[in-house]
Parts: C-alpha cells; sequence; structure tokens
C-alpha cells in the first residue's frame, strides 16, 4: 500500500513549512511518507482490513493537516509522535464504536489496552516507528554507495543470499560482499543513532 522509499525525519522545519503552507505540496508529501505507513500497519495489526486501514490513514492525515498549526516542535515534552499515535487511536476507536463493536475491540482508544495474548498498542507503535526509521535509513545508505554494493547487502542481509552466491550475483569478491555488509550495518547504526539524537525520547 504504502512504500518506504524518502521518508524524511520529522524536523522543525517541515512543522514549519506545514504550519504556512510553504512549499505546501512538498511539505506534505514528505509529512505523509514520514507518517501514514506507520499509522497504516498499526491500524491493520489492531484488526482493520486494508481498506477501513486506509481509511484511517485519511481520517488521521486531515486531522492533524487541519491542527498542525496548534503543535509546538519541542524535544523535551509533547513529542509530535506521541500526538499522531493519539490521533490515529481515537480515529481507530472511532471506527469501531461506529460500527457497533464491542468496546474491547476498540483497541486504539486507550494507547496502553490490547489483547492479553498480544502486544500492548504501545509496543505496536514502537515497533512500527523503529521500522520506520530503518526504511529511511535504508534509504539514505542506497543513496550513499555504489549500486552493485547496496545490491550486495540486499542481497545478503536481507534476503539472506548465501555470500557466494552474493558475490557472483553482483561480481564481487565474497569478501567485499563482508565488508559491505559491515560498512552498511555500522552506516544504518550511526544514523538510526542520529535520528533518535534529533527526537528525542520518542514516548
Amino acid at each position: 500500500m504504502l512504500q518506504p522509499r524518502g521518508f524524511p525525519d520529522t524536523r522543525p522545519s517541515l512543522l514549519a513549512a506545514l504550519r504556512k503552507g510553504e512549499p505546501a505540496q512538498s511539505a506534505w508529501r514528505n509529512f505523509f511518507a514520514r507518517y501514514a505507513p506507520a499509522v497504516y500497519r498499526v491500524a491493520r495489526r489492531q484488526g482493520l482490513d486494508p481498506h477501513d486501514a486506509d481509511d484511517v490513514v485519511q481520517q488521521v492525515m486531515l486531522a492533524l493537516s487541519a491542527h498542525i498549526g496548534e503543535f509546538k516542535y519541542d524535544r523535551d515534552r509533547g513529542k509530535f509522535r506521541q500526538w499522531v499515535k493519539t490521533v490515529a487511536a481515537n480515529k481507530v476507536r472511532d471506527l469501531y464504536r461506529h460500527r457497533g463493536a464491542a468496546p474491547d475491540r476498540a483497541r486504539g482508544g486507550d494507547v496502553e489496552v490490547c489483547p492479553d495474548d498480544g502486544p500492548t498498542i504501545h509496543d505496536l507503535w514502537e515497533q512500527e516507528w523503529k521500522a520506520q526509521d530503518m526504511h529511511y535509513c535504508l534509504d539514505q545508505v542506497r543513496e550513499e554507495i555504489a549500486p552493485r554494493r547496496f545490491e550486495a547487502f540486499r542481497l545478503y542481509v536481507l534476503e539472506g543470499v548465501p555470500a557466494e552466491q552474493t558475490a557472483r550475483q553482483t561480481g564481487l569478491t565474497r569478501a567485499h560482499v563482508y565488508v559491505t555488509r559491515t560498512q552498511v550495518v555500522k552506516r544504518i547504526r550511526e544514523m538510526m543513532g542520529k535520528l533518535e539524537e534529533e527526537e528525542g525520547n520518542r514516548q
């Protein structure tokens, strides 16, 4: 449904652009790419079908766009991702209530409520934000290294293709495949750390 490529990190400049509407289209595309996929995936994991999850995404994005001017960026309080999570939780709850579902099915109504045999809503969001950041970092690395090296990383690390086969498919040596894995993993860790530092403790 929603592709991860090109996710930017949320910074005061993006929020300011959204408040001012300049450049509206570019800022909104970045904002949507950054937050919509996580909202969609959490909605699906809360039991919604693809159509309903898409509907929740649209409602959340509309609600956020209508109230973006009220948000004051502050790394120490009022985390923006917490705001996104709260709006999404309300929209999921509202959808279940509108359809007459039992209150305990409206898992998004309370960010700490979830079935006993599954992760809490807090856990779900943590997982999705981390996945979101990982997608972003992978895209950044893709732009930084040669295509053949990234393909080697994709095959060997992401797809689990043996090093020997990866080397043959990419025209690299097996040693180069190992070096590429080490360098890319190190770079991703650096970028993930920077994202966490920029946004502070998100929850």
